[in-house]
């Protein structure tokens, strides 16, 4: 008897890599081996899904902008406008403490390291105006745990304004995507993208013991709305208000890993909007 032995190749064929089997004839076997390869999902099946739900619920495309990733194949997908500049309220926080835990990696500041709470910096309302007196010295360990906890207006101010201003901040946070930024995302206006944050997010999954505290801040930060707010999983999420703009960016570490940066220009429906949005990649990457 002859043995068939089929061997996988894979054709590009709707979204995905799908194998199709090459028979050879092995004259001195008897079994027949398959060997199975597992199916390179494209992600498009999950964007079609976001792109029904934006239909159906009678939303405006250009008022919502996201992006997502499976962290496990690398494969990215979005709206066509996640390359678009939102407003970001305090989703700026983010990449601009990964900054400051980078440079205490690499040795260039030490996390015990005072920083000025300046007049200039003060923003009235923030946990920050409470504890601290406005003139005093602040560790750079507490400036970031309230910069990310409570999202502190003034623990930003402090940050950016100690790596070199806002434009300085801009200019090194722009390295975490290797996407080319426009002219509006440098400048003094407060402007991010699902695309860029995609990639922020990328970063903090790719180094999990570099940004451990992040990830522990924010998990509790912010944990049953946003992009939790219609199914409570596990999202380590930094969030955004600032007028109608709501937005959130977040890791999904339970299960499947995949990340979500939603921007909406939707005030408090926002947050119906992401919920339901990460509804949808949670049960899509855990069914």
């Amino acid at each position: 008897m002859k043995k068939l032995v089929l061997i996988g190749i894979c054709l590009a064929m709707m979204g995905c890599t799908k194998e199709e089997p090459v028979i050879i004839e092995d004259k001195n076997k008897e079994e027949i081996i398959v060997e199975e390869v597992k199916e390179v999902d494209d992600l498009s099946e999950l964007n079609q899904m976001i792109s029904d739900y934006i239909q159906t619920s009678e939303l405006d495309p250009s008022m919502v902008s996201y992006a997502i990733q499976d962290l496990q194949t690398g494969k990215i997908t979005g709206s066509a406008n996640m390359d678009e500049n939102f407003t970001a309220g305090s989703v700026y926080k983010l990449p601009l403490c990964m900054l400051w835990y980078d440079r205490i990696d690499q040795g260039l500041v030490s996390a015990s390291q005072p920083l000025y709470y300046s007049e200039s910096c003060n923003e009235p309302g923030g946990q920050i105006e409470k504890d601290f007196q406005i003139g005093s010295y602040i560790p750079l360990s507490t400036v970031l745990a309230y910069t990310l906890i409570y999202s502190d207006n003034a623990g930003g101010h402090i940050l950016f304004e100690s790596i070199g201003g806002w434009t300085e901040y801009k200019k090194q946070a722009a390295n975490y995507s290797s996407h080319p930024q426009n002219e509006e995302f440098f400048s003094l206006s407060n402007y991010l993208n699902a695309q860029y944050m995609c990639d922020v997010m990328k970063q903090i999954y790719d180094n999990q013991e570099l940004y451990k505290d992040v990830i522990e801040y924010l998990r509790i930060a912010s944990p049953d709305d946003y992009l939790n707010h219609t199914i409570q999983v596990d999202m380590v999420q930094k969030v955004g208000w600032c007028e109608n703009f709501v937005n959130s960016c977040g890791l999904s570490l339970n299960g499947h890993p995949y990340s979500l940066c939603v921007f909406t220009a939707y005030n408090n429906y926002g947050l119906t909007v992401m919920g339901d949005i990460n509804q949808i990649c949670y049960n899509y990457f855990n069914q």
